[in-house]
């Protein structure tokens, strides 16, 4: 039995991990990587194994640095199953859709405007939408905490991961020809004990090889009851300045987040009534689903309630949901106070990239970051202050103010890393440290350290570990 690291290792993003056992090959998650576009191309066109070799791949959750590199893997030959719950299902097929829109719509767009200044160079998407579809007539939908056989000597099952809607941690245990059982955890992207709509996630009884991620790995966040007061401040701001704020979120949850703290904070007047527009249809379609299901999948007690005494928190007057390019446009044009949440969250494609080239050289314009800004990426960029930045090849001068807010992550943070793995009785015999970068990994496992946990790896891309 072994463990191969091939994405998401010393960086945030196109996770992608390698088990090994009893003559099967399962791959955990097959994520896109997201950051420099040359980068970026060259590291998702690379498969660092042969596709058809790979018996079955288990998905953690629908987020695209974690399933949006599945449409080149069935394209290059993989022909078993996916694995997911039935949540990551619905939304993984809106993901993966609108991936391949954006990387077709970006590429002729960057392609248009390159010709234009006389240059040669042209990029091509990873894959299209006939090859999404043939990678989603693959994915099976199986409940949590329910054993699935993939041979007579493994099996896994999904645990609640607390990240996102559907999300889920992946138990893998194998039962060698030599005796004895082994199980290898993966917890994807692990949400917060203490979370806005999700409930905490679980803790499982034994595992001997644990893969966790390290996102947030050298930091606490702000407590989520903070989160008020910081948004009161910029939208006051911007009301005042008459001024456009925009949020570069993610479609899957930090949209959804979003909404339903302007919603509470409008409905008892702790801010004006301006508009808010989502422009995404992959983040108006989610949330869409998200409304159907109030009552179900993983949401905690305390959302529940809320819903009960007030209604669908993203249905309210103040909401315009924008489908069309058409309507996106127009919002260039429309004076402030206004808030424009638009995808992507790490602005390395959608919509988000045309109101930042609208918007950026405006002193009363607000980024506001909301979601983990991987390096590499234009979002690193603008939270890290630069001056200048490059939109579709093109330089843009940066006048507007750029503020985050960690309130919002939906990841685990040190302090709750650090409780989940002190709750696993017996300890781990090893554990594996992934989707971080190399700054957050190293705190933490000197955290686990002082901790008295110390059979800790930091894997490098491409390394690969036996599993005694």
């Amino acid at each position: 039995m072994k463990i191969g690291f091939h994405g998401g290792v010393g960086e945030v993003t196109g996770s992608r991990h390698l088990l090994e056992a009893e003559g099967l090959k399962v791959l955990l998650d097959c994520g896109l990587f997201q950051g420099h576009r040359k980068e970026a191309l060259a590291k998702n066109r690379t498969t660092p194994f042969d596709a058809a070799e790979v018996n079955a791949v288990l998905l953690s959750h629908a987020h695209v640095d974690h399933c949006g590199n599945l449409p080149l893997l069935v394209k290059r030959g993989f022909k078993g199953l996916i694995y997911c719950t039935e949540a990551t299902l619905e939304i993984a097929a809106i993901m993966l859709r609108d991936s391949a829109r954006l990387q077709e719509s970006d590429a002729k767009f960057f392609n248009k405007i390159h010709a234009r200044q006389g240059s040669a160079e042209t990029i091509e998407p990873l894959y299209d939408e006939a090859d999404v579809d043939a990678c989603l007539a693959r994915l099976v939908p199986r409940p949590y905490m329910t054993w699935v056989d993939l041979s007579d000597k493994v099996r896994f099952r999904f645990h609640n991961a607390g990240h996102v809607l559907g999300s889920a941690m992946i138990e893998v245990e194998v039962a060698p020809a030599t005796g004895g059982r082994r199980r290898v955890f993966f917890t994807g992207d692990l949400g917060r004990r203490k979370s806005l709509l999700m409930d905490p996630p679980d803790v499982p009884k034994t595992v001997d090889y644990l893969l966790i991620e390290s996102t947030y790995g050298d930091r606490n966040h702000d407590p989520v009851d903070r989160v008020e007061s910081l948004i009161k401040t910029v939208v006051d701001r911007a009301v005042a300045e008459k001024g456009k704020i925009l949020i570069p979120s993610f479609a899957l949850e930090r949209t959804q987040e979003i909404i339903f703290v302007l919603e509470k904070m409008i409905r008892r007047g702790q801010i004006p009534l301006i508009p808010v527009y989502v422009d995404s249809p992959m983040a108006i379609n989610i949330t869409e689903i998200f409304s159907r299901h109030l009552d179900g999948f993983s949401f905690s007690p305390e959302f529940k309630d809320y819903v009960a005494r007030e209604g669908d928190p993203f249905d309210f007057k103040a909401i315009r949901y924008v489908r069309t390019s058409e309507e996106s446009q127009t919002l260039n044009d429309k004076k402030g106070p206004m808030i424009i949440l638009s995808a992507s969250g790490m602005c390395e494609g959608g919509r988000i990239l045309h109101h930042l080239r609208n918007n950026l050289d405006k002193d009363t314009t607000t980024i506001l970051i909301v979601g983990y800004q991987a390096q590499g990426t234009l979002g690193r960029r603008l939270q890290d202050g630069a001056k200048k930045v490059k939109i579709f090849g093109l330089e843009h001068e940066v006048w507007a103010r750029v503020e985050t807010l960690y309130t919002f992550s939906a990841h685990a943070d040190q302090s709750d890393l650090l409780w989940f793995m002190k709750s696993l009785d017996p300890r781990p015999r090893k554990i594996f440290l992934v989707h971080g970068d190399p700054d957050d990994r190293a705190a933490l496992k000197q955290a686990l350290r002082v901790e008295g946990i110390t059979r800790v790896e930091c894997p490098d891309y491409g390394d690969v570990f036996d599993l005694a």
